[in-house]
């Protein structure tokens, strides 16, 4: 009979369990990072674009004061005004000349060359308060500023005041890449290095826009978003490699805590696949005679580092993890193959515990056909003890099963009855043979005057049901006889025998039906 084994995860995948945690959080913490390092870009250009627009401002306010300043002046006649124009064009910052213009719309005094003769002066349209212009004649190619301020007086119409393009380039000069800066006046556009163009065309999320509250311009910015956040990790380096080496501590830790949790488990996997669970025994003694009339299979496990592991260290994690199925089905192997080939007494009883997950794993029926297979027909009486330490779960399924065990002769019997979940709901709703009491009762035989009386309901019980008692536990003479006389059919306990290994077992002569000598606890003691 194989017994199947669940094998672990294969490294590839136990690596890959272990990176997902750390990719994971490697991408989380590079989202925020990108979103942390997009909102500082965001708001820096932001910030740089008021300050851009602040500069023009003052920029076009200068201009305004100094042909404000002009057209207070008490005569516009262009050979009294010339001299002064000249000054403030020279001296006013930013101001590269001006222009008075008639109500004929002909420029009749300029700042540059003095008096215009109407037959040459040129004309200027007026019609926008603010004009960028590609150039003049004397510079067709460098763009200018044209700021038009009306005179409301009756011996001029206004004064054109020109800005040189050079100050507004260098006000929208930045040192950063990937972004770039645009005055924008009417239809026409001034980039940061003083060319008239166009912005080129982008996602209006890559683009803003900042207009002037006191004048008709507005100053906008294109950026190239992707190549500015690469830019800035380049810049930063250090917060990648601390989210990197975060990322790998926490993926490093997910695998120790992984290993940790999960190392019991692959233990117990290891072990059901070398066999390092074995069978020990300890024997059943009938009440009438005190002979050796079955033994109770227990599991020990036998590692080969540590030596022998006590059953509470690991049974209780077994069964939660559902290996107890394994571990038992390996149990049941092994105690077939070393007691079946022995001439054992009629009649002879082999109990083995089984948990709610082996009721409920559906095998249970199969693995005990392959045990009863070992021996020769009708030589033993299985019984399974179904331990209470898990909730079995009653209904047509456990009923159909519990009828397959007897159908193959397999005894029921309730493990500790009384100390777990529902004993009695057991014994109302599953066909139970035998009964097993907890060595709680039957060490207050004696002393403790509750216990005795819990003991005695147990065994009245079991006796109006008809049902075997198996009593464990049994330590001192005293136990023994209370239990003959009030209707227990076996005994259990250190007074006759310790757990042993099969081997050791096969070496005693009790169980060949011969009479069993009473012993103390203290000569029990000896056997290991």
């Amino acid at each position: 009979m194989q017994f199947p084994s669940i094998e672990p995860l294969g490294r590839s995948q136990r690596i890959l369990l272990t990176m997902l945690p750390g990719l994971a959080l490697l991408m989380l913490g590079g989202l925020l990072m990108l979103y942390q390092f997009h909102a500082g870009i965001q708001h820096s250009l932001e910030v740089q674009l008021a300050d851009k627009l602040e500069k023009i401002e003052q920029i076009v306010d200068q201009a305004q004061r100094t042909g404000e300043s002009m057209l207070q002046q008490p005569s516009l006649d262009c050979q009294l005004i010339y001299p002064e124009m000249r000054r403030q064009a020279t001296a006013q910052p930013y101001v590269r000349s001006m222009r008075l213009i008639d109500h004929v719309g002909r420029v009749y005094c300029d700042s540059v060359i003095g008096w215009h003769a109407p037959a040459y002066s040129q004309e200027y349209p007026r019609t926008e308060r603010l004009q960028l212009w590609r150039g003049n004649r004397l510079s067709p190619w460098h763009p200018l500023l044209m700021l038009w301020l009306e005179a409301k007086r009756a011996d001029v119409s206004g004064i054109q005041v020109v800005v040189d393009s050079d100050y507004l380039k260098d006000r929208l000069a930045h040192l950063e890449r990937d972004s770039w800066f645009y005055l924008h006046i009417g239809d026409r556009w001034l980039d940061e290095n003083g060319s008239m163009t166009f912005p080129q065309a982008r996602p209006y999320w890559q683009q803003r826009s900042l207009a002037s509250t006191r004048y008709p311009l507005a100053v906008v910015m294109d950026y190239s978003m992707p190549k500015m956040l690469l830019q800035r990790l380049g810049q930063e380096p250090d917060q990648l490699i601390l989210l990197l080496l975060f990322s790998c501590t926490f993926s490093w830790g997910f695998h120790r805590l992984l290993l940790r949790s999960g190392a019991p488990s692959r233990e117990l996997q290891r072990a059901v696949r070398q066999q390092e669970f074995i069978p020990y025994l300890q024997p059943l003694v009938d009440t009438q005679h005190l002979q050796w009339c079955g033994v109770e299979v227990l599991m020990r496990w036998h590692h080969p580092l540590d030596g022998m592991v006590l059953p509470e260290l690991f049974i209780p994690f077994a069964e939660s993890t559902g290996h107890i199925v394994a571990m038992t089905r390996s149990l049941m192997q092994q105690t077939a193959a070393q007691l079946g080939a022995l001439t054992l007494p009629a009649g002879f009883q082999i109990s083995i515990n089984v948990s709610a997950a082996y009721v409920a794993d559906g095998s249970l029926p199969a693995d005990c056909a392959a045990f009863l297979s070992a021996f020769p027909p009708g030589s033993i009486r299985l019984t399974l003890e179904l331990t209470e330490r898990e909730l079995i779960t009653t209904g047509p399924d456990t009923d159909a099963l519990l009828v397959q065990l007897h159908d193959l002769g397999v005894r029921i019997a309730i493990d500790d009855f009384g100390t777990g979940h529902s004993s009695l709901s057991y014994l109302q709703k599953m066909d139970v043979d035998e009964l097993k009491i907890d060595r709680s009762f039957v060490a207050g035989i004696g002393s403790d005057s509750l216990s005795a009386d819990i003991l005695d309901s147990i065994l009245q019980l079991a006796a109006k049901l008809g049902l075997t008692v198996v009593a464990e536990g049994v330590e001192c003479m005293q136990q023994e006889d209370y239990l003959r006389q009030h209707g227990a059919h076996l005994l259990q306990g250190y007074r006759y025998a310790r757990p042993m290994p099969i081997s050791e077992f096969l070496l005693r002569p009790e169980w060949h039906n011969r009479p069993s000598e009473p012993r103390t606890r203290a000569h029990a003691e000896v056997h290991p």
